[in-house]
């Protein structure tokens, strides 16, 4: 017998054969796909942590309509994000809460989806560093220890430019 992922129903040889598919070919297939890291199963699969490069630590959203902070990296449902889209979404009331701002150089808050304008980024793989922008407000960043969405605070290799720069971690 073969498990596909935790928690799945199992499947026999005999299945496989009835759908059509040899095992070698099944166990390919499987092989291909890989396995879940813990990081990537505890977030529901497709979730990752925003680490700001200045501070080392994780967006995390606290409760609905309260400020969004940052806090040292845990396995936490509040710093698990995922994207719908242009939105992004924590993992803790899944596609229900979004990244939303409050104007310019003010505190972003986990609002509804319907809410939240649409992000965008240059790439969500893993380990990549990226600048989340809103045409809202301009740049994600964090300034004085707070989250918040405004001007950019540097280019190129500033130090300023990593208080926006944020590293995708699956």
């Amino acid at each position: 017998m073969v498990a596909v992922t935790p928690g799945s129903e199992w499947i026999t040889v005999k299945s496989i054969k009835k759908l059509g598919i040899s095992a070698g070919a099944f166990a390919l297939g499987v092989s291909v796909l890989g396995s879940v890291s813990p990081a990537q199963a505890a977030g529901g699969g497709t979730a990752f942590h925003l680490v700001n490069q200045a501070t080392g630590k994780c967006l995390q959203m606290n409760w609905k309509d309260e400020k969004i902070t940052q806090a040292t990296c845990k396995n936490t449902k509040k710093q698990w994000w995922g994207n719908n889209g242009s939105k992004l979404y924590t993992e803790y009331n899944r596609a229900g809460w979004c990244l939303a701002h409050s104007g310019k150089e003010k505190a972003l808050y986990a609002r509804t989806c319907d809410k939240a304008q649409g992000w965008t980024w240059a790439s969500l793989r893993n380990n990549a560093k990226t600048t989340i922008f809103s045409t809202k407000c301009s740049y994600l960043k964090v300034v004085s220890g707070q989250v918040k969405c405004g001007k950019s605070t540097g280019t190129g290799n500033s130090p300023g430019r990593k208080k926006m720069t944020w590293v995708i971690k699956y």
